[in-house]
């Protein structure tokens, strides 16, 4: 069985790492996201929260993984403990697996595009980044103008 533990905002790997120099096995799935500028990062899968192994736990003073630095405390509902089991851990891992397959952005930044529907059907524009994770920035020179178009990522084609 895991415990679930509570992390300071944004101090997860912190966290993982301060408890493994105290001999705990600890475990924060991870992903690959790109952001906005294309550029491939890792988050945690479950942001503010890790699984500590209680196979070492029996005896510990709960105190001192309190005062671990990242740590805030332990998920509790009433006064026990929440758990995870094993078999939920190996599922989270095999997810985690599948989940961290490198994400290919569809289009590079500065790649020249075309719209292939809506209002701009036909025009070419320049692909600058994405904006969230159904839209995206474009370059547009129309009418001796250069705009920034928000658009969808599926009205746009490589050229």
């Amino acid at each position: 069985m895991w415990y679930l533990l509570k992390t300071k905002p944004r101090e997860e790997g912190r966290a993982v790492t301060h408890l493994e120099n105290q001999n705990f096995t600890v475990y924060c799935p991870w992903i690959d996201k790109l952001d906005k500028t294309g550029k491939i990062k890792k988050e945690p899968l479950f942001p503010g929260y890790v699984f500590l192994n209680n196979e070492r736990v029996e005896g510990i003073n709960y105190t001192k993984v309190r005062s671990t630095r990242g740590v805030a405390n332990f998920v509790r509902f009433g006064i026990n403990h929440a758990q995870a089991s094993d078999d939920l851990i190996e599922r989270i891992k095999r997810q985690e697996a599948l989940l961290c397959a490198e994400p290919k952005a569809k289009f590079k930044i500065n790649q020249l595009v075309e719209f292939k529907e809506g209002p701009f059907k036909y025009l070419q524009g320049i692909y600058l980044n994405k904006s969230g994770d159904e839209r995206c920035i474009i370059l547009l020179n129309f009418l001796s103008r250069s705009q920034k178009v928000l658009v969808p990522e599926e009205e746009i084609q490589a050229v």
